[in-house]
């Protein structure tokens, strides 16, 4: 505009509109929060952006959903600062990794927010002493037992071994784990095996390995293998859920993202935990949780005001995680302890109850220095051992393999 063929009336209007602009703000002036989510508590956030808004005035809040866990993973490992996320929903495994690399932010959190979670909790998401994200819900698994098989939960596992030798000619399995090697862990715990041990005091000893404990071999023989010494059928971990939905496994150890493929299919089921040896032991699942995690890229996004606002008065809230549970497909169980106190689901709560067994998932998990991480170690030791390789040839150099990643995660963490 060419300033000097206005006159005094044209400039005086131009600067009133400029002030009434000013004055007024707009929509396109917000600053956006940028938040990545997995398939399941991506879309569930969609549902509930005006409550996210409301939250934090003066911020869009926009969500990206992504096909899957590995293409979220995928992503974030080629993130910018131009591309990337302000705030990132992933495991706890990320606050050691995010904490070591920068990408996640430490967060300052109010006493008032850290009672609202259990010490245990916050140690889980925590890094060298300081808080790395806002815990949301367990990733966890559980039993069911099809009531229209087995009329209450089982005892001990010579219960469940029983049940399926006397129904073996109509059954495909005895027990059936939905999630892999993963979700096998009350088995194999059940039985004297599993990981890694564990100290007096429950925490993880690196130094020893369960995998190939003389209990887990001898209990494998009995249980698990045939006369043949190839498996017997009583535990499957592989792709065994078509026949528990088909009514032909007893007994399967799931997580709450499978129940709505379990209540498609019609099964009358109820929640239990996996039993050990004895009366009254049980195996022990794997333990993690979803948390929402600050972005370092907040920093060069403005945001950082925004996005911690967002996470300590919404994700962190009652209200918030209650209305992202209801939101999803497949609730689960709520870190929040007053939120976990008001689920309605019965799912998740079932999960919850037995959730007391579970011991927690850490880092060493995914640690591959000896060759390959537990989940493929585990998967090929137990695809030998049904097999018919041998108790020894399978699970022997599995456990040296694991011996190798427990003692280098625990030397470097």
């Amino acid at each position: 505009m060419n300033r000097k063929r206005l006159g005094l009336l044209g400039v005086v209007t131009t600067a009133a509109l400029a002030i009434s602009v000013a004055l007024v703000p707009s929509a396109s002036a917000a600053k956006t929060i940028l938040i990545w989510a997995d398939d399941t508590r991506g879309p569930a956030l969609a549902k509930l952006v005006a409550s996210m808004n409301a939250a934090v005035p003066g911020y869009n809040v926009v969500v990206k959903s992504f096909a899957s866990y590995d293409a979220q993973a995928s992503a974030w490992d080629k993130a910018t600062a131009a591309t990337g996320p302000d705030i990132y929903l992933r495991d706890k495994a990320l606050a050691t990794v995010g904490g070591k690399s920068g990408k996640i932010k430490p967060l300052a959190i109010s006493s008032t927010v850290k009672a609202a979670f259990s010490a245990s909790t916050w140690g889980a998401v925590s890094y060298k002493g300081r808080v790395m994200g806002i815990p949301i819900d367990a990733d966890t698994t559980a039993m069911i037992y099809n009531t229209d098989l087995v009329t209450s939960a089982p005892k001990t596992v010579q219960e469940m071994y029983d049940y399926f030798i006397a129904h073996k000619s109509t059954l495909t399995n005895g027990v059936c784990s939905f999630n892999g090697t993963w979700g096998a862990q009350p088995v194999l715990t059940a039985l004297g095996g599993g990981a890694w041990a564990y100290t007096k005091k429950g925490a993880a000893d690196f130094s020893k390995v369960a995998f190939n404990s003389p209990t887990f071999k001898a209990n494998a023989k009995k249980y698990l293998l045939g006369a043949d010494g190839k498996t017997n059928n009583f535990f499957s971990y592989n792709g065994c859920d078509t026949a528990f939905k088909a009514g032909k496994v007893p007994y399967a150890l799931v997580g709450a993202w499978n129940m709505d493929s379990i209540q498609a299919a019609g099964i009358n089921y109820k929640w239990g935990s996996m039993p050990g040896t004895t009366a009254g032991t049980f195996g022990n699942q794997w333990m993690g949780l979803g948390v929402a995690y600050l972005s370092s890229y907040v920093m060069s996004h403005g945001t950082y005001t925004g996005a911690m606002q967002l996470l300590t008065n919404w994700f962190a809230s009652e209200a918030g995680q209650l209305a992202l549970d209801n939101a999803q497909a497949a609730p689960r169980p709520l870190a929040h302890l007053t939120a976990s106190g008001k689920l309605t689901d019965k799912d998740a709560a079932g999960i919850g109850a037995s959730s007391a067994n579970a011991v927690s998932q850490l880092g060493a998990l995914d640690d591959n220095t000896g060759g390959s991480n537990w989940y493929g170690v585990s998967d090929d030791a137990l695809s030998k051992l049904f097999a018919g390789k041998g108790v020894d040839a399978s699970l022997d150099p599995a456990a040296e393999t694991l011996a190798k990643n427990f003692s280098h995660y625990a030397a470097n963490n």
